[in-house]
């Protein structure tokens, strides 16, 4: 997702930072292992969306997200429209862990979701600081891509992939993070990363 104008590079830096903490999840799926890691992951997806729709239709609970947890929510992720449900980067996270954990075996899947948070936290710090060179208007920039890739190779070759693997998901990832997709990044990229480490690796 592209940054919002009004989301501070301060609060980007706090918002990347939780997505480090999220490796977390992936390597407590390696851990515990499938099918109850998934089990696991999948519930704590439904209730993130559960969270998400009743952001959406109960202004109190709204007023008390948005009091917790406001700074680290970009503008676009609120649900201030009535009836309009958003679903926040924490809980794309959540539904992209389950989702990689039913459609790859967790060899694929733990990696494919490390990779793309360290990538994307990455990719936002660099493209942000240091992006000169932007690709279209969505907010990505070609610093941001390179350090995406770079990110995501040394993630998937520490993970003991193939290179040719590595090479093909790194660069997937890279294309679905700049792309202005309708789907959130943070479900598109690791789930693109899964698949091509699925068939190359």
């Amino acid at each position: 997702m592209a940054a919002d104008a009004a989301f501070s590079f301060r609060a980007e830096l706090g918002r990347k930072a939780l997505h480090v903490l999220a490796l977390g999840i992936p390597l407590s799926m390696a851990w515990i292992g499938a099918p109850l890691a998934v089990w696991i992951v999948t519930a704590a997806a439904l209730i993130g969306v559960t969270g998400d729709v009743l952001r959406a239709v109960w202004p109190r609970f709204r007023a008390l997200i948005r009091t917790i947890f406001g700074g680290l929510m970009r503008p676009s992720e609120w649900s201030d429209a009535a009836g309009r449900i958003t679903l926040n980067g924490a809980t794309c996270v959540l539904v992209a862990c389950a989702l990689a954990g039913w459609l790859f075996p967790l060899a694929v899947a733990v990696p494919a979701l490390c990779a793309a948070l360290l990538a994307d936290a990455a990719a936002a710090i660099v493209g942000r600081r240091l992006g000169r060179h932007p690709w279209g208007n969505h907010g990505r920039t070609a610093e941001g891509s390179a350090a995406f890739v770079i990110m995501a190779a040394v993630v998937l070759v520490g993970a003991g992939l193939p290179l040719v693997a590595v090479g093909g998901a790194a660069l997937m990832g890279a294309v679905l993070e700049a792309l202005p997709l309708s789907l959130n990044d943070n479900i598109a990229v690791p789930l693109g990363m899964g698949t091509v480490l699925a068939v190359l690796g």
